[in-house]
Formats: C-alpha cells, sequence, structure tokens
C-alpha cells in the first residue's frame, strides 16, 4: 500500500460534503470539525496538489466566521479585563457548522490564527469583511487565557497558541500590507515564554511541549537556526522522544500518553527541513509501520506509555484511540513531500 497515496483518499473520503473535516469518523468524541486540525489538513491537501478539496474547507470557514459575527461584535465591545475562555468563539463545530452547546470545554483561540495562517499557505484569498474580523477578534483576545490545542489549562497563556495567533497575523500583514499587533504577541513569547534559553510550554509550566516545534514547522514564525528554536528542539528530544515517537508533554495521561503520530511526523519534516534527512527517515519508517490493515494511521500508538495506568480507564470511557486521525494523515502527507523536497 502507497501511504501517501492512501492518505489522500483517507482525507478526500472523510471530508463532508459541505467542506468540514471530520477529525476522526470512527470516534465518540471526534465527529466534529476542529478550526486547528482542519486548517493543518487543508494545507497538506493543498501541498499535495488537492488544491478543490482545501478550498472547500475554507469555503466553509469563512462560512462559519460569518455566522459568528454577533459573537464576534460582542467580545470587540467588551472589556479586555472582563473576557474568560468562556467568551471565545468555538474551536470546534458540527459538519453543517453550528456549535455544539455541551459541557465539553470549547473555549480556545489557536484554530482562527491557523486559518488565517493556512488560507495565506495554499493561496487562499480570505473575503476582506472576514479577515478584518478575524484580525479584528485576534487582537481582542490573544492575551485572554484558554484551553491549549490539547484542551487543558484554561487558567494560562500557551506559547503555542499565541504561536498560532501570531502566524496567523503575520501571514494577513503580509498579505494585505496592514500592520497589526503579531510582533507585540512575538515580543511578549520572548519575555514571558522562555526560560534557560528555550521556548516554555505555558505561563504556568516551565516545562516543553512538542507543540512548540510549530514556532518552526510549520509556522516558520523562527529560523531553524535560531537558539531559541535549536534549544527547544534539543529539549523536546531530550525528554519527550521516546525511540521515533514523541510524547506531547511530560505529564500527559491522555490513554496512557503513547506516542503521537502527527507530532511525531512535524519533528520529522523539522529534521527535513534542517538537512538532517535521515532522522526524517527515521520518522517516515516508524510511520509506515504503524498504518494498520485499513490503512488508517491513529492519533496515537500505545508505545513506552508515560502513564500505562491510564491506558485502560481511557479504553473503558472512550474505546479505542481515535483512527483514522485526519491531521495525522495530513502531517504524513507533509512530512513525505518535505522529505522529498529535502
Amino acid at each position: 500500500m502507497n501511504n501517501f497515496l492512501n492518505s489522500l483518499d483517507i482525507i478526500k473520503k472523510y471530508q463532508d460534503s459541505s467542506g468540514a473535516y471530520v477529525a476522526s469518523p470512527n470516534f465518540s468524541q471526534y465527529g466534529f470539525c476542529w478550526f486547528r486540525d482542519s486548517s493543518f489538513i487543508a494545507r497538506a491537501m493543498y501541498r499535495a496538489g488537492e488544491s478543490i478539496c482545501a478550498r472547500k474547507f475554507f469555503d466553509w470557514a469563512v462560512k462559519v466566521i460569518r455566522n459568528n459575527r454577533p459573537d464576534i461584535e460582542k467580545v470587540l465591545l467588551k472589556d479586555k479585563s472582563e473576557l474568560t475562555h468562556k467568551d471565545l468563539l468555538p474551536t470546534r463545530y458540527r459538519v453543517d457548522g453550528s456549535a455544539n452547546n455541551d459541557d465539553w470545554p470549547n473555549g480556545q483561540s489557536d484554530g482562527y490564527g491557523t486559518f488565517l495562517w493556512a488560507a495565506h499557505e495554499c493561496c487562499y484569498e480570505v473575503p476582506a469583511d472576514v479577515s478584518k474580523m478575524v484580525v479584528n477578534y485576534i487582537e481582542k483576545i490573544w492575551e485572554v487565557p484558554c484551553y491549549d490545542a490539547w484542551e487543558e489549562g484554561p487558567e494560562y497563556l500557551h506559547t503555542s497558541t499565541l504561536f498560532s495567533l501570531a502566524a496567523g497575523l503575520k501571514a494577513q500583514s503580509i498579505a494585505t500590507g496592514q500592520k497589526n499587533c503579531y510582533e507585540l504577541i512575538l515580543q511578549k513569547v520572548l519575555t514571558q515564554h522562555t526560560k534557560n534559553g528555550r521556548f516554555v510550554k505555558s505561563t504556568g509550566n516551565d516545562c516543553v511541549d512538542s507543540s512548540l516545534l510549530w514556532c518552526s514547522y510549520p509556522y516558520a514564525l523562527y529560523s531553524n537556526g535560531n537558539e531559541l528554536v535549536i534549544n527547544t528542539v534539543s529539549e523536546i528530544e531530550r525528554t519527550l522522544k521516546k525511540g521515533c515517537g514523541l510524547k506531547r508533554y511530560l505529564n500527559d495521561t491522555y490513554f496512557g500518553a503513547g506516542s503521537w503520530t502527527l507530532l511525531s511526523a512535524n519533528l520529522g519534516s523539522y529534521y527535513a527541513r534542517n538537512g538532517e534527512k535521515e532522522k526524517a527517515l527515521e520518522i517516515k519508517r516508524w510511520l509506515d509501520t504503524n498504518f494498520d490493515s485499513n490503512g488508517f494511521l491513529a492519533e496515537q500508538i500505545a508505545e513506552n506509555l508515560l502513564a500505562p495506568d491510564m491506558y485502560e480507564p481511557w479504553v473503558k470511557r472512550w474505546g479505542n484511540i481515535a483512527s483514522p486521525l485526519l491531521w495525522a494523515h495530513a502531517e504524513y502527507i507533509n512530512l513525505c513531500l518535505d522529505i522529498q523536497n529535502s
């Protein structure tokens, strides 16, 4: 089986007719479209020549944002000091674009920055009214503590979230020639989100998180030769890399904290773009061995568990690990392309 072509087919198969990407069609909790995950997926599809597939998602996202205009206007009218994660736009939606009103935490901001960044990467021209709404929204809420990419820590400012917001604003500034606050966000990162010469997970945690890779790959906010990037990657390798697989962070317990396929692929892409092709190929070979008989790549591989006692409780609660995870297939596609271009 050609895992590259298979990954393209899986993503196209599970893209809803509306344009939304379902995070995982076979996992009870992931039957939604996340702006963050889907923006990354769209970028991978565009890079692989599937521009129609990517455009369908961006068209869907534009409609969703326009439907959110009243909520955005409420946020813009509110005093910054009064805003909490409960005021933020949803991070996930049903495929028809409606929000899912339940007790699952939904206050994340990173998806909207990633949307702007990915649209720019995919040469998708976001309508002026929508880009203005999103930029104004991000400039208003970027200092509001919220849930991170893993839907945890709502009381903190998370470094990878700030990276996503800065990346989106920077892309929009480049596209339009209009100034915004992305440099201010990056300045805050440098002054309040670094320690010992590297980036930290959040304002409440000085350890590393594998999502910090995104500052270099794919957001390209810093070069691979930047000292902060080098030191951060070194610490991620030292503490979170087990074999070829990356853990999210040291205290993770989700499904026992196995090896995350999408993050491992991200590290492989970082290597490929940093002239370390053999390291990238090693990760690709590991990923290739972890496609199942259906051609699916799961969210994580249950190996070298950091919290082995927590694997069975999560399986009992939600079933087996999400598979396929469309975001993981997207990052596998990116890794293949980055190795090819290295």
